[in-house]
């Protein structure tokens, strides 16, 4: 491998939510999730005589580094003709935020060829129109952990960053993806938020109440049934608002029967992140009581051993690395 390549490695994130939405609401959107460690994208780029992109999502890719690119020139930066091949990628349209890491990744990738070795939140959003609606993506990938984003108001850019905690490392999540239709995306998911009803100022109360006095001091404090019975809660009760854009609480119609099962296994904090179908739960029992669970699960309803993932949260954002 040539000592000029880059590699790049990303996590995914869990999307718990949007806080506001309608014109009851003086700021739109804001938001909570958290990074994690799997799965996750990893790119790299080579040096080449022309441009060329492989791998897994291939055509996605390359379509994205064709647009970054033109950017990049009007911005008068021009990236030095490269190989990316993606190693890995999550998969697309479950839940975990895979277009937006995959755009964001490229152009990190790109600024670096382009000799720019740090970057602005606010030109990344630009280069990948990510951010319209959620900031979680975006900080994220900059920096991991667990984030509380402010919505947009008007004349944002880059929805504020109002809270990032590092999550406790003892923490495994659980990650279950049943058999089920893609979440709502591009066109899709314009659509399904055409059709929803706007979120009361009462209702956003109580989901930024949740989040301020029980869900992020429970993180500080590392005590896990405060912040799973929280984050059940607020997942209740958002996904409630969403039943009119996705056919019910959560996305697949498995989704209450696991999620039940993984309660009973003694997961907490359970939920659907996004529009699904990507399930999550929490714990802090051991990698055996936990490696049992997840084989019980997987027998109680059906599942592929590839439809788990034990994985935990992720602290730090994208990094670069030279070969």
């Amino acid at each position: 491998m040539s000592a000029q390549s880059l590699i790049l490695h990303a996590p995914c994130r869990l999307h718990f939510g949007l806080l506001a939405r309608g014109p009851g609401n003086h700021r739109q959107h804001g938001g909570l999730g958290l990074m994690v460690r799997e799965p996750c994208l990893e790119i790299r780029a080579e040096p080449d005589l022309e441009w060329n992109v492989q791998g897994p999502g291939a055509a996605r890719a390359n379509e994205l580094v064709s647009r970054i690119r033109a950017r990049l020139v009007q911005a008068g930066l021009a990236p030095a003709p490269s190989r990316i091949t993606i190693l890995q990628a999550p998969p697309e349209h479950v839940g975990l935020g895979s277009g937006t890491q995959l755009a964001l990744g490229l152009a990190r990738l790109l600024l670096e060829l382009a000799g720019q070795t740090e970057y602005d939140l606010a030109f990344m959003a630009e280069l990948t129109g990510r951010g319209r609606r959620s900031g979680i993506g975006l900080h994220g990938f900059h920096q991991g952990g667990l984030i509380v984003d402010g919505g947009r108001g008007e004349g944002t850019k880059v929805p504020p960053l109002l809270a990032r905690l590092p999550f406790p490392d003892d923490w495994s999540i659980l990650l279950v993806r049943p058999d089920a239709a893609p979440g709502h995306h591009g066109t899709s998911e314009d659509q399904a938020f055409a059709a929803l009803p706007p979120i009361e100022p009462r209702e956003t109360d109580l989901y930024c109440r949740l989040v301020l006095l029980n869900l992020l001091p429970a993180v500080i404090e590392r005590d896990l049934a405060s912040f799973g019975s929280a984050l059940t809660e607020l997942q209740k009760q958002i996904g409630a608002g969403y039943a009119a854009g996705q056919g019910g609480v959560y996305g697949s119609p498995r989704a209450a029967g696991i999620l039940e099962s993984l309660g009973s296994l003694g997961f907490v904090g359970l939920g659907q992140s996004s529009w699904g179908p990507t399930l999550y739960g929490f714990s802090d029992r051991s990698s055996d009581e936990i490696e049992a669970a997840t084989h019980e699960l997987a027998r109680q309803h059906g599942l592929e051993s590839t439809a788990i993932t034990r994985t935990q949260a992720e602290n730090c954002g994208a990094r670069i690395r030279r070969e």
